[in-house]
């Protein structure tokens, strides 16, 4: 849909920003391109002797020019009674029939195709069974978050001064200790009985105080169990590169057994087949996160951060979505597979666009969200958790990518702000779930690909290093613990620290999501799919879906 919307703002308004368009500029009168910096410049004036003939003349030349010749009979006559219906003026005419033409299946793959006639059925909604409603959120930050500035050592009864240590580690990117928010982990089996938050998270703290927020600490992508002296041998991952680790945090699926798929579909994907009714969503952009297995999994749906784009807003005509879908009727079995694919996802990408469209033009929240980026994301999931019932849906999977923390220089101030902007969301999304009753519903998982180098560099910033502190939260959490193992050394002397403070991760994203794929209806004969790496661990390495969630939310 958004592909469709920005190609038709070219035609109809050169390259600009208007509905939906590529360019930077505003300009939405259609045929006047001057504020656009481009727009296409094929023209065919009015040279034939009727209008019958000039269509035919006008929607050949397209169909040689665009498709090859391939477009079928029956689609070339939808375009040219669309563009006949527009003279006498040639030019609208013609940016009807390319409009049109964009959104054909010949357009769009290299098959011949042949209607069968019959209308293709759209999405509905499902009527949801009597199962309780489940939300999983991850909030994906992008860049590498310096996670031991979230989660601080700070007193510490044992042989150690632990603060001491990271304050000579962490040298000019340290915390003062006066600053941070203390949290009590004498429960937590770690290496200090309390730990500070960074100062900018006041509603981290208030929610681990609360029992809904726990902390997963030296976490992150890994192949097997392993030390800074074998970690080259045992892990896959290519290490401390953004693109691999991020797609590796999304996947979990390190020699690629379940190829093409992300840890939150394969949950998906479970779910379905136990007869859970999924709905998987991407806020802004694609995620390898949601990606099922291909014919059993539905297309994740992308979301923006402002709700639903209206599909052909401002459209050339009252109809344009009757023509649409008449070209794009089902196939018949000797017709090209890709193109039959192709208006297979436009009707029902349509339909679901038109769907999402009526349930959130309308939609508020009671509570006031900020106007960050990620303030803007969480509140679209908010709204899309408050409507589903009207949406038809037992569990809502949610990837939430939010980018700006690849803090190499100014790292004190920089995460100042980020970690502002993330402790406002987060206050606003939870307050905004126990004001409609959905918080015991809903777990949130904060990742990133990596944290960051303990020991700073000369820019005053820090560097791509592995395992990182992150939290979870949510009216189920079992809260007020840190789970895993906090570093007990943080000098390069440790057995689990690389060079300048890089920590090999204790805790795998394996670990983590298993007990919340069972939180939210898996059962033990999934956990192979959803994690296909779990054999290289010792039973050991896992956690107990009962020791991260409170007992009486589960299935």
């Amino acid at each position: 849909v958004g592909f469709l919307n920005g190609m038709f703002s070219l035609v109809k308004y050169g390259l600009s920003n208007c509905n939906g368009g590529f360019g930077a500029f505003n300009g939405c009168r259609e045929g006047i391109f001057s504020r656009g910096v481009g727009h296409l410049a094929f023209s065919m004036p009015y040279n034939e002797a009727s209008d019958d003939d000039q269509a035919e003349a006008v929607v050949s030349k397209l169909s040689t020019l665009l498709t090859s010749g391939r477009l079928s009979t029956s689609n070339k006559q939808v375009i040219k009674s669309a563009y006949i219906k527009k003279l006498p003026d040639a030019n609208a005419a013609l940016r009807m029939a390319q409009q049109l033409i964009l959104t054909t299946p010949e357009f769009h793959t290299t098959n011949t195709v042949k209607l069968s006639g019959q209308k293709r059925e759209g999405t509905t909604s499902q009527q949801p069974s009597a199962k309780p409603y489940r939300a999983i959120i991850q909030i994906m930050l992008y860049g590498g978050c310096d996670s031991f500035n979230i989660l601080v050592p700070h007193t510490c009864t044992g042989n150690k001064d632990m603060y001491q240590e990271y304050l000579q580690v962490r040298q000019d990117i340290a915390l003062p200790k006066e600053s941070l928010l203390e949290i009590d982990a004498a429960s937590s089996n770690q290496i200090c009985e309390t730990f500070g938050v960074h100062p900018n998270l006041p509603t981290v703290e208030k929610m681990y105080d609360d029992g809904d927020l726990l902390f997963f600490s030296n976490t992150g992508v890994l192949t097997k169990e392993t030390d800074k002296y074998n970690f080259v041998k045992d892990e896959v991952t290519r290490l401390f590169s953004h693109s691999s680790q991020q797609f590796e945090t999304e996947r979990v699926d390190p020699f690629e057994m379940s190829h093409g798929t992300g840890i939150l579909g394969r949950i998906a994907d479970s779910l379905k087949a136990k007869g859970h009714i999924v709905d998987t969503i991407s806020i802004d952009s694609k995620a390898t996160a949601l990606q099922g297995t291909p014919n059993l999994a539905s297309s994740p749906f992308v979301l923006s951060r402002f709700g639903v784009s209206r599909f052909n807003l401002g459209a050339s005509s009252n109809n344009m979505e009757s023509h649409i879908t008449a070209m794009n009727e089902a196939t018949v079995p000797e017709s090209g597979v890709f193109g039959d694919f192709w208006s297979e996802s436009l009707v029902k990408s349509l339909s679901q666009n038109n769907f999402m469209y009526e349930i959130l033009s309308g939609s508020v929240t009671n509570t006031s969200f900020p106007t960050s980026f990620l303030g803007q994301q969480l509140s679209v999931v908010a709204k899309m958790i408050g409507h589903h019932a009207e949406r038809g849906v037992e569990t809502d999977i949610f990837f939430i990518p939010n980018g700006g923390w690849d803090h190499h220089s100014s790292l004190i101030a920089a995460s100042k702000v980020k970690f502002r902007e993330l402790d406002n969301s987060i206050k606003a999304f939870a307050d905004e779930m126990k004001s409609i009753g959905m918080w015991d519903d809903v777990t949130v998982i904060q990742t990133s690909e990596f944290a960051r180098t303990l020991n700073p560099n000369s820019n005053g910033g820090s560097d791509h290093a592995w395992g990182g502190n992150y939290m979870m939260f949510g009216g189920s959490v079992r809260g007020r613990q840190i789970v895993g193992t906090y570093p007990d050394v943080l000098t390069d002397d440790g057995d689990n620290v690389i060079f300048r403070g890089r920590m090999v991760p204790t805790t795998s994203w394996d670990a983590v999501f298993f007990p919340l794929a069972e939180w939210a209806g898996a059962t033990a004969d999934d956990f192979k799919y959803i994690c296909p790496n779990q054999d290289r661990f010792p039973e050991s390495h896992f956690i107990d879906v009962g020791d991260l969630f409170e007992m009486n939310t589960l299935f």
